[in-house]
């Protein structure tokens, strides 16, 4: 049996992060996640921290087989945000395990309830800016699709989030772009600030005014996003480890290959 806490903590000008979660680890036969009744924690936060110690569970594969008890949560109403307390669960069952410093690429989130309560925090506010990664080789790239790699979004006083798509399911996670580097005769991969004609960058500068969550039917995972910023909509998800971008879908379309979770709580029209 293993305790172990980790507390996320980072401060910049703009905005603050903070979550702290302890686990104690056991061997067992398949894997058990409980919080206790102790740990604390309003219910949505209690909910993350499960959800977040099975995402670290899940990496693990094999030895993934543990009973986890999450024995302490602690957040605060103004430093704390969603998906915070995930990410410290996820890396106090790695550091029980010795799964840290190896596992220091935190996947993200893609349960809908924690992508529609991400949105959330985001109505009304600005998008300040979009770093992207793309593809490049012998000096071109490809299309908006299908030339990126990664996105981040930078809103107003909140941190950056990154989207990654991974299959059919959409990860949401809290960090920095990354740097540029060489592929040597694959090409290389460019990060930067998005660029006209591309999707994301016709909106920096807009506010985000409605949102919406796109549920894989036969997983339940987030598969992408509905997000209107001003005059128009964007479709942004992932589909079979490739992007899907798109301006202003046709709604059949998108209900056709996804169920529609608004962020807030009328419908999304």
């Amino acid at each position: 049996m293993t305790t172990a806490t980790y507390r996320l903590a980072r401060q910049t000008a703009r905005w603050c992060r903070f979550a702290t979660v302890t686990v104690v680890v056991a061997p067992a036969a398949s894997a058990e996640v409980t919080v206790s009744p102790t740990a604390g924690g309003m219910p949505v936060e209690r909910r993350e921290a499960e959800l977040g110690v099975r995402a670290a569970l899940h990496t693990l594969g094999g030895d993934g087989r543990l009973r986890v008890v999450v024995t302490d949560i602690r957040a605060t109403a103004v430093d704390t945000s969603v998906g915070d307390i995930h990410e410290a669960a996820a890396r106090a069952v790695w550091r029980a395990t010795g799964g840290e410093p190896i596992r220091r690429d935190y996947p993200g989130f893609g349960d809908p309830e924690l992508v529609a309560a991400w949105l959330r925090e985001r109505l009304g506010l600005r998008l300040d800016g979009v770093t992207e990664a793309r593809h490049w080789y012998d000096g071109r790239r490809g299309s908006d699709a299908a030339s990126l790699l990664h996105a981040w979004l930078h809103f107003a006083h909140r941190p950056p989030t990154q989207l990654h798509g991974r299959s059919e399911e959409l990860l949401l996670s809290t960090t920095d772009p990354y740097r540029s580097y060489d592929m040597a005769e694959c090409g290389d991969v460019r990060v930067g600030p998005a660029c006209p004609p591309d999707l994301l960058a016709a909106v920096v500068g807009e506010r985000l005014t409605r949102a919406a969550v796109l549920v894989e039917t036969a997983t339940g995972h987030c598969s992408g996003l509905l997000l209107r910023f001003g005059g128009a909509e964007l479709l942004v998800a992932t589909l079979g480890d490739e992007w899907v971008l798109a301006r202003d879908p046709a709604r059949p379309t998108v209900e056709a290959r996804w169920t529609i979770r608004p962020a807030h709580l009328d419908n999304y029209s």
